[in-house]
């Protein structure tokens, strides 16, 4: 594996650099509010000989109050500011702008410091910022979240806050580090199996435009989309285990996930490319685990839908079966009286066969009309039932084409206590991939009320059992 030689990273623009780091600039009432002086700090200016160095140590506490930085200036850079405290502090001195000597700046710093209850950022404090740092990016490696708690540290701890160019230099190691470590586990734990398909998903010219996401829902695709999702699926499942397996023996954080992941999403493909080859594979791997889960969760809402849509068919092709077969019984109940007078016309003899009398009685309805005329003489109930599953065995090709290749493309969990369910849908996954159909039917799993549907005198009829599953 590559050592990585880092070199800082940018974390803030030149204009959030100057906002944070900048001397203040005040008006009249910041002023007056900044440059306050209480008896603490009158004991201090009274052991400090020249006013021009007094003057200085007034500039540094009333600047490190509006922001806890301290500023490289010269006197003559702010004479609004000199002014004012010479006139408020020092009225009988005529005001001076001379240079501080480097050695004098640097001892009112820490009297500034010890003033304000803040200490200067040490060695000691530097470590165990480092050590801070480090777990924040098991967290989060986007660098303006570490930078924040930079920032954060240093508030916390009353430390002056150390400058740009350090914390670049220490957030950019403490990134390396962790790539580091990523990089590790993948290189070590990784099969080379699974790394030459995820080279081959990245350097296959068109290959990862593929794999991307579709807009829209998952109810609205159309058939073609629904079928690239579903290859998009299988081709991330060939790998998902071992990368779910990976991920959790990385353990990333949720948010180091989704920024890992946001790369392949937002970078161009020939940058990705470009990436060193493990940092390549730790946002590919992010990638495509959060890949499979959407495309999993798009897949069971849309399998949900079309067997919703399948089940609601149903009901309406039963239905109007029933209104169809209710119309034919009003429309022939007239008939009915020729039926019930054959069985009293003197012209028709004792002898005559009764399959004559049947035959004189289909040449006015037919013996489907007089089974449907029989029924509702009899009271019997249209069973909307069963008329419901002989739509569904017409409807049994479209069924295998469009339900089906969502049930074996989805991961389907079952509660604790589900056992027999499990184990069905397995067995059931495994025989339609390799026999195309179904040869096993647990009747346990059906209730008392669907068993007379789907289990018939020649045994379990296997078409209707499949779609129970569903």
């Amino acid at each position: 594996m590559q050592t990585v030689k880092p070199s800082r990273i940018q974390i803030l623009t030149d204009q959030e650099v100057h906002e944070l780091y900048s001397r203040p600039v005040f008006n009249q009432s910041e002023r007056e509010e900044y440059f306050s002086v209480d008896p603490r700090i009158e004991k201090v200016l009274s052991t400090l000989g020249k006013v021009e160095t007094r003057i200085y140590l007034l500039l540094l506490i009333g600047y490190f109050r509006a922001k806890p930085v301290v500023p490289k200036f010269r006197l003559r850079d702010v004479k609004q500011d000199v002014d004012y405290l010479y006139a408020t502090y020092f009225p009988n001195r005529k005001p001076k702008y001379p240079l501080i000597a480097k050695s004098t700046r640097a001892t009112l710093i820490l009297k500034m410091y010890e003033i304000l209850g803040f200490t200067r950022f040490s060695k000691v404090d530097e470590k165990s910022l480092l050590k801070r740092l480090k777990d924040v990016a098991t967290i989060c490696t986007y660098p303006k979240y570490i930078f924040d708690e930079c920032l954060a540290f240093f508030g916390q701890k009353r430390i002056g806050l150390a400058g740009y160019s350090t914390l670049q230099t220490m957030i950019t190691s403490v990134l390396a580090s962790e790539r580091l470590r990523t990089e590790s586990i993948l290189s070590s734990s990784m099969s080379d199996t699974t790394r030459m398909q995820l080279k081959k998903i990245l350097h296959t010219k068109g290959r990862l435009n593929q794999l991307s996401a579709q807009k829209g829902s998952a109810k609205d695709f159309t058939p073609s989309e629904l079928t690239r999702e579903i290859e998009t699926h299988n081709t991330i499942k060939s790998v998902y285990q071992e990368i779910k397996g990976l991920i959790n023996e990385l353990g990333l954080s949720q948010g180091n996930l989704t920024y890992n992941a946001s790369i392949i999403r937002h970078q161009s493909l020939y940058k990705i490319r470009r990436f060193p080859e493990w940092q390549g594979m730790l946002y590919i791997v992010c990638y495509l685990f959060f890949r499979y889960q959407e495309t999993n969760d798009k897949l069971v809402t849309a399998f949900q839908y079309v067997t919703r849509k399948q089940r609601e068919s149903a009901s309406v092709a039963a239905k109007q079966r029933i209104a169809d077969e209710l119309e034919v019984v009003r429309d022939k109940l007239a008939h009915a009286g020729h039926l019930l007078g054959l069985f009293v016309d003197d012209s028709v003899s004792d002898q005559t066969q009764f399959g004559d009398i049947r035959q004189n009685a289909f040449e006015k309805l037919s013996k489907d009309e007089i089974q449907l005329i029989s029924q509702h003489l009899n009271k019997e109930n249209f069973d909307k039932r069963e008329y419901e599953w002989q739509f569904i065995d017409r409807q049994y090709r479209k069924i295998s084409n469009s339900i089906r290749p969502l049930f074996l493309a989805i991961d389907i969990e079952c509660e604790p206590g589900q056992t027999l369910l499990s184990t069905q849908l397995q067995i059931a996954k495994s025989e339609l991939q390799k026999e195309k159909h179904l040869c096993t039917a647990d009747q346990r799993l059906l209730l008392k009320q669907d068993k007379d549907y789907i289990v018939e005198k020649e045994g379990v009829n296997y078409r209707r059992f499949e779609y129970y599953l569903y």
